[in-house]
């Protein structure tokens, strides 16, 4: 039985299955160019972030023979203070988000954890499939230090990332335990975990709640692309030592995903990684771009965030 989402939500999801009730009836199908528009249109919902001391634009080049360039942003409140390092990897369903969809959220985290925060404008698909993504937020783990000339900053290195980030940070956290830059801590903001769409939670809220089931397939056939064993490439299923980051887990608990966030947590529990896992009762996924909408919740949401990095 599905759980009850929060009234403050009921009208906003109410016009939502409203338009694709309306689009399905006028037969337009999803398009990349369609659930980028979407997102961008969800993100005003985030408001104006706040002012940062510190913000810059820049770019890398993932590969010397193909040129491809791959925009960051740099947010730092005290750009003199030897601050920690978050890594802040934007969901979307590895097909939608960018800097710009992102920024409020980004500044939040950054004022409200007193930490310097970089965000990357990694590569989408259907154009670029797994895993561009995640070969740029590598490079960007390798080579961070390099993009942060002219500011301090401490050795704490952390991940964060909500949906689809959440996949691309907890990947990331898998493949490093044994080499590269060690990663202290990772945030996980009602992350996708689990392409199989095996837990039950998926069918329980497969429609009315924001993102739905046939959504998330149809993301996952455009970023997957190429036979991927999917089970292999979950972050779920990938083995956990104790050597993992320990774990902020974020969840909404009226959200398709929620059920892969709470085996991961006890999948790192049980591998011997510290785990905090803070349920928000009558949510829905995405909820942190809906500020306007739940400005208490993701209030709450940057107050761990802040405990988890700083106590």
């Amino acid at each position: 039985m599905a759980n009850s989402v929060s009234t403050k939500l009921t009208a906003f999801l109410e016009k939502v299955s409203l338009a694709r009730q309306q689009a399905l009836q006028n037969s337009i199908q999803p398009t990349p160019e369609i659930a980028r528009t979407n997102m961008q249109n969800l993100s005003a919902m985030s408001g104006e972030g706040p002012e940062i001391q510190y913000v810059s634009d820049g770019s890398f080049f993932i590969s010397a023979a193909t040129r491809t360039e791959i925009p960051f942003r740099i947010y730092s409140p005290a750009p003199t203070q030897k601050l920690p390092v978050i890594l802040h990897l934007h969901g979307g369903g590895h097909m939608c988000g960018d800097l710009e969809c992102y920024d409020a959220i980004s500044r939040k985290m950054a004022k409200f954890t007193h930490s310097t925060v970089i965000t990357l404008d990694y590569r989408l698909a259907p154009e670029h499939p797994y895993p561009a993504a995640i070969d740029d937020c590598k490079f960007l783990l390798t080579h961070y230090r390099e993009l942060l000339s002219g500011i301090q900053f401490n050795d704490e290195i952390i991940l964060a990332g909500d949906s689809a980030g959440g996949a691309l940070a907890a990947t990331l956290s898998a493949s490093q335990q044994n080499n590269g830059p060690q990663i202290s801590k990772q945030i996980l903001v009602y992350p996708s975990l689990d392409y199989t769409m095996n837990q039950a939670s998926i069918d329980t809220y497969q429609t009315g709640f924001l993102l739905e089931k046939a959504g998330i397939a149809w993301y996952f056939e455009n970023y997957l692309q190429h036979g991927e064993e999917r089970r292999q490439i979950s972050p779920l299923y990938m083995p956990a030592t104790s050597g993992m980051p320990s774990t902020l887990l974020i969840v909404a608990d009226c959200d398709p995903l929620q059920d892969e966030a709470y085996a991961y947590a006890d999948t790192l529990k049980n591998a011997g990684v510290s785990v905090e896992l803070k349920t928000f009762t009558g949510m829905v996924h995405g909820f942190m771009q809906l500020n306007s909408l739940v400005e208490e919740e993701c209030a709450q949401v940057y107050q761990w965030m802040d405990k988890f990095i700083n106590s």
